[in-house]
């Protein structure tokens, strides 16, 4: 037999020992496929355990900080308005001045002929006192004088308090405010009792909040609030809530809250500022899965729990968010782990492999 064919002897005696093997061991083989199967189709993911606990229910709004309890500045007299001291939106204090108004003539002639009057009456007086005294007149006389007397001091009090001594008046402010109106412009008649500038007090400032109108339900007198304002950096500050404004605005189409705000926080939170508010709703029991745990497809919100090495889907209900966690309601089991990582390649089913820190 030549070298060659020798080779080629040798060859087929090791392939058919080779298949006598397989074909004795079929157990082994098919182990082995079925471990490659297995190590492929497997997801490796990260768990949690998780609990049922108490959660806090609460609402996120916007608001504006406004001013307390509005004002009419006015004056008793009419006049004419010849100087605007104050624009809308500017700050006041107390005694600063509003505006300046010119007299009315009407009032001018009005206590010049008060002031012609009582000292009319007071001749008439002293006259009557003299005739008395030579019994040219009664007691009764004098008594009538003295009354036009006291009758003519009451009319001239009453025209210097409509200002009839000044051709003009100042109208200051009567409370540390804002400006919030000036419903007249400069140049203006206006009447006695008329409305010149209105001024909101900064003494106790207000927190309006915007509320979805389906969500003024839950609200109540009382709750805790958490403002934020939206510049970066500012700290927070907490009240609750003073009254509920069950009324959508026709423009904004929200509903509304008031919360007053701390004096400490009033002086670096003006008027006008934007804030961001998180109300405390209460507290319902839930499981606290960590954010990235929590799927939401067209069947809707689910998770996915351990058991026996395989993933298993179970559907829940989002009932609170926190910044960290999700509470949720649903059929889970606490001896099981919660998936955090590796989810979004799951199915129902999946092999997983992995471990909970």
């Amino acid at each position: 037999m030549t070298r060659k064919n020798l080779i080629a002897a040798a060859l087929l005696l090791a392939l058919a020992a080779g298949g006598a093997w397989w074909y004795a061991h079929p157990g082994a083989a098919s182990a082995a496929a079925g471990g490659d199967e297995a190590g492929g189709a497997s997801v490796l993911v990260q768990t949690v355990k998780i609990s049922m606990q108490p959660m806090p229910l609460t609402m996120n709004v916007f608001g504006d900080i406004a001013a307390g309890k509005v004002e009419s500045e006015s004056l008793p007299q009419a006049g004419q308005v010849t100087r605007m001291a104050v624009v809308p939106g500017q700050a006041v204090h107390r005694g600063d001045l509003l505006a300046v108004l010119s007299s009315d003539p009407n009032a001018l002639a009005a206590y010049e002929q008060a002031s012609s009057a009582l000292e009319f009456a007071r001749h008439e007086l002293k006259r009557q006192q003299d005739l008395l005294a030579l019994q040219l007149a009664t007691q009764s006389q004098v008594d009538g004088a003295g009354k036009a007397v006291a009758d003519a001091k009451a009319v001239l009090a009453a025209q210097t308090r409509l200002n009839g001594a000044h051709g003009s008046v100042d109208l200051t402010s009567q409370a540390d405010g804002v400006v919030v109106a000036i419903p007249v412009a400069q140049g203006d008649r206006v009447a006695a009792g008329a409305t010149i500038v209105q001024v909101g007090r900064t003494d106790a400032l207000k927190v309006l909040l915007a509320v979805e109108p389906a969500q003024v339900a839950e609200l109540k007198p009382g709750m805790k609030l958490t403002l934020v304002p939206l510049q970066e950096g500012a700290p927070a500050v907490t009240s609750s809530i003073a009254s509920i404004q069950n009324m959508v605005d026709p423009k904004t189409q929200m509903a509304g809250a008031i919360a007053l705000l701390p004096a400490a926080a009033q002086a670096r939170m003006p008027v006008g500022t934007h804030l961001q508010g998180l109300i405390e709703l209460g507290s319902r029991p839930a499981w606290p899965a960590p954010r990235q745990a929590v799927l939401v497809d067209d069947q809707g919100a689910y998770l996915f729990q351990v058991a026996n090495g395989r993933a298993r889907r179970v559907a829940v209900r989002k009932l609170v968010e926190t910044e960290r966690t999700i509470g949720v309601e649903g059929a889970l089991d606490a001896a099981l782990p919660v998936v955090v990582l590796g989810n979004y390649e799951l199915k129902d089913g999946d092999v997983v492999r992995g471990s909970t820190p």
